[in-house]
């Protein structure tokens, strides 16, 4: 039947209009994607070419005298092992921690007999629209004493309120037969939570957890103002230094005799390798992309 349908739309010719809009669209099509290509392709070419090709300019979409020196000079004079490590470290127990946290906020607060419901929530969406400011969250941190700490780069950002409603809608959306023919069986809430919620709540759990995973990954800002030694800097700080402190690189260059490295292909190489973590883990995610963005939309 469907290979019936197949050779009875193959059949179906398109008018002249509608060729011309299709070869649009792909010519359109092919453009952005062009667009999006070939400026990783000139990064990626210059990490990989010789210092001279580079400052010259010679350099477009394919690397000139190939070399790895550039490389070898990131993985082994540059603190990027230890900022991609304190990266992998705040994303991974960040991520976790802040599921835990917006799982166990939202099924509570799922539950309309759930006393003093309607005031956690009051507070909640509070606190979501009045921010205190930096200065006062700042004062908390080091009253904590947990600056240049990996708590500071967690604690203050392990739940997302927008997050914790979303997840909050789709635990209201699951069938309450379920749950109720558990606590006839005898299960307890947790048991519940765990065995029967979260495992119908795979799509939004998988989608808030990447919405995490990125916000974590890509935290600049509090985390130039939370860490001060180089030890404990991350990632996103580290390429922001590394393109602003020219100088500094020049000098140690021309130092370690790097004859064959040049700083646009430094930084072309800091900006690949940092690529590759987020190049592996997007096959996997990629089906939740589009799916996350209408998840929790419904019910307010």
């Amino acid at each position: 039947m469907r290979k019936r349908e197949k050779e009875i739309t193959n059949k179906i010719a398109l008018s002249t209009s509608e060729k011309v809009i299709v070869v649009i669209s792909y010519v359109f099509m092919g453009f952005l994607a062009l667009c999006a290509i070939l400026p990783v392709l000139h990064v990626v070419s210059k990490s990989f070419s010789s210092a001279a090709a580079v400052t010259a300019g010679q350099v477009l979409f394919w690397p000139i005298k190939p070399q790895f020196e550039t490389m070898q000079y990131v993985l082994e004079e540059t603190p990027f092992l230890n900022s991609l490590k304190n990266s992998l470290i705040v994303t991974g127990v960040g991520t976790v921690v802040s599921m835990l946290v917006t799982i166990g906020t939202a099924y509570p607060l799922s539950k309309p007999n759930f006393k003093g419901r309607k005031i956690f929530i009051l507070a909640y969406i509070v606190s979501m629209v009045f921010f205190g400011g930096i200065v006062p969250a700042y004062m908390v941190v080091r009253s904590l004493g947990i600056i240049d700490t990996y708590f500071a780069l967690i604690l203050p950002f392990f739940i997302v309120h927008f997050n914790m409603f979303v997840v909050k809608n789709y635990f209201e959306g699951l069938p309450e037969s379920v749950e109720e023919s558990a606590r006839i069986d005898g299960a307890s809430d947790l048991r519940i939570l765990v065995s029967i919620v979260c495992p119908m709540s795979k799509p939004v759990l998988a989608t808030v957890a990447m919405l995490y995973a990125v916000n974590y990954w890509n935290n600049y800002f509090h985390a130039t103002m939370y860490t001060t030694s180089t030890t404990m800097q991350t990632l996103q700080v580290f390429i922001y230094n590394t393109i602003n402190n020219t100088q500094t690189l020049v000098e140690r260059l021309v130092i370690g005799h790097y004859t064959n490295v040049s700083i646009d292909g430094v930084i072309a190489a800091v900006v690949v390798l940092s690529m590759i973590p987020i190049v592996a883990l997007y096959p996997f995610v990629q089906r939740y992309m589009i799916h996350g963005i209408t998840i929790g939309s419904v019910k307010g």
